[in-house]
């Protein structure tokens, strides 16, 4: 299998995470994107969405979406590994996904501010809908926490992508206005003993 890559994405990296748990590198051959709006970055070529992560399975078949590619990759390694699955298939499934799809939303609201703010003047942006952005997020932010609550330092898929959207916010803070080490303090550090508890973190962290 082959896997489009990139080292700060952190919808790449709770896929990397997922790889890290079961064991699953030998097994995934990491194809690392460099330049991510060059039409003609091979990632643009081969992999029809041009985004990353996608999994091109050994039969040629694309896997895209890094919450199917996650599922796909916990469901093979708990055959293979016989460890957990990361998604739990009982009722936690759904409290689990509720708090993935709250963290993947953070993404999904920022990721066209952050691509402005990188790319465009800063007398070209959209303030104003930066500003919501950035409000929204602030709420969504305050609702990660109380879920939180509940899982404490327990490894699930949910909790992966919590560790990974709260970490490239800090990464990027100076970009996207917001200090979560000020604003949401107690968020970034469980993400930190995230990081220090399990080395499917520790070893995932952007670079």
């Amino acid at each position: 299998m082959k896997l489009w890559h990139s080292t700060t994405s952190p919808y790449v990296r709770k896929v990397m995470a997922v790889i890290k748990y079961h064991q699953l590198d030998d097994h995934i051959e990491l194809q690392t994107i460099q330049a991510a709006f060059d039409p003609n970055s091979p990632h643009n070529q081969d992999n029809p969405l041009g985004r990353v992560p996608a999994l091109q399975l050994d039969n040629g078949e694309w896997l895209y979406n890094s919450q199917v590619i996650a599922e796909y990759l916990d469901d093979l390694g708990a055959k293979s590994s016989h460890k957990p699955r990361l998604l739990s298939q009982g009722d936690a499934r759904w409290t689990q996904l509720q708090l993935h799809a709250l963290a993947d939303g953070i993404m999904e609201n920022t990721l066209p501010m952050i691509a402005e703010r990188f790319f465009r003047p800063e007398n070209e942006w959209w303030t104003s809908r930066h500003q919501q952005v950035i409000d929204r997020n602030l709420r969504s932010f305050n609702e990660l926490e109380r879920q939180l609550v509940s899982f404490s330092d327990e490894l699930n898929l949910g909790t992966i992508s919590a560790v990974c959207v709260i970490d490239w916010f800090v990464m990027r803070a100076a970009k996207l206005s917001v200090n979560l080490s000020e604003t949401a303090p107690h968020l970034v550090d469980w993400a930190k003993k995230m990081n220090a508890k399990y080395p499917e973190l520790r070893e995932t962290q952007p670079k």
